[in-house]
């Protein structure tokens, strides 16, 4: 079996509701899908996060990467992106190693079609063919009373919280949701690195009081100095993760107990592969793997379940609850969706691969030109 085409779908909606975060307000979000095709007519799909500019992945992939990669064995990944790395000059990151990604899931989507079996089982782990999922996200701008109590009703065991204001509004907010939820349901917090250290370390005090599981992002990802001094004071957990791309970034990260919580994102820190060896690493240093989803697409989800069924140390996977055309009408069965959870937890597909199929004819609505 040999690779015969590689193909990059640059796609792009507009949000029927804008999404606001810390950062900002989000009217719009782009993805790249990859295709892979063999000569045996196998098809492996996958996503690079590619929130803004998707015509320079697809450009990437299609020009530098796939001239590189026709003949190959798709089955041998780690030979193939090892090559394709080698093409990369400077340090892992940026759009050069989500491009990677989208790749390297297409690749296991390959191999699991190609021996008529889930990835999830090739990566040889827990073998779950269900995972807890939690609901994401309340933005800054939502009620949390009325979001919170539709969220229950969905069935949902953990929440998310966005946090955007100052220290004591997010303290309200926190004390405002524990009420509506009650004290069997999780909480946790993301801060999308809005605050100093001072406000996160202060931030922290006030939600633990309201029993908060994990304090995510609340200082810039780059700042690992406060990381440490931060995981030092603060009585709720920190998480962090979705801004790194390597096992590598991962690394002072959990040996330093900077974190409790690690969550890569499979379509920027290495695909499958990346994201296994970040779940492995955070697992030798007994910490929770809860992979970053967002506002990513199907191919996104699927190899997030994959991943999380397999993953000795998976806290849940992140089930956003909000409508994403990505994630709702890119495959011909969509999978994690909200509405499919059964009592909090989110079927594994049990197919060859991903377990998807996707819907080319949506592809072509959304692609950008």
């Amino acid at each position: 079996m040999k690779i015969l085409r590689v193909e990059a779908y640059p796609l792009s909606i507009k949000l029927k509701s804008p999404q606001t975060t810390s950062q900002g307000s989000y009217k719009m979000i782009s993805i790249c899908l990859v295709r892979i095709t063999t000569d045996d007519g196998i098809e492996g799909v996958g996503e690079c996060l590619a929130r803004f500019a998707p015509t320079a992945y697809a450009e990437l992939i299609t020009k530098l990467f796939a001239p590189a990669m026709i003949g190959e064995d798709p089955t041998s990944i780690g030979h193939i992106m090892n090559k394709l790395r080698k093409l990369l000059n400077g340090r892992s990151g940026g759009i050069l190693f989500e491009s990677l990604a989208g790749v390297d899931i297409a690749l296991w989507d390959i191999l699991g079609k190609s021996l008529n079996t889930n990835i999830g089982r090739l990566l040889g782990g827990m073998n779950r063919i269900k995972v807890p999922a939690y609901a994401s996200s309340i933005m800054v701008d939502k009620d949390v009373h009325e979001e919170g109590s539709r969220l229950v009703e969905m069935g949902f065991k953990t929440v998310k919280l966005k946090m955007g204001g100052t220290v004591k509004e997010e303290i309200k907010r926190t004390e405002k949701l524990r009420l509506t939820i009650g004290d069997t349901i999780k909480i946790v917090t993301d801060a999308n690195y809005i605050y100093s250290e001072y406000e996160a370390e202060q931030l922290a005090i006030g939600l633990a009081e309201y029993d908060v599981t994990w304090l995510e992002e609340p200082i810039e990802p780059e700042n690992r100095e406060g990381y440490k001094r931060l995981a030092k004071k603060s009585p709720v957990a920190l998480a962090a993760g979705e801004s790194e791309f390597t096992a590598h970034d991962f690394t002072d990260l959990v040996s330093t107990g900077s974190v409790q919580y690690v969550q890569p994102d499979v379509t920027r820190a290495g695909g499958i592969t990346g994201s296994r060896n970040i779940a492995s690493l955070a697992n030798s240093f007994h910490l929770a793997y809860a992979p970053h989803v967002g506002f990513s697409g199907i191919v996104c989800v699927a190899a997030t379940l994959q991943l999380s069924s397999a993953m000795p140390n998976l806290f849940a996977y992140e089930c956003m609850f909000t409508a994403n055309p990505f994630r709702d009408e890119l495959a011909i069965e969509p999978v994690g969706l909200p509405s499919q959870l059964k009592d909090g937890y989110a079927d594994v597909p049990q197919t060859g691969g991903l377990g998807i199929q996707i819907d080319w004819d949506v592809v072509k609505r959304l692609k950008t030109t």
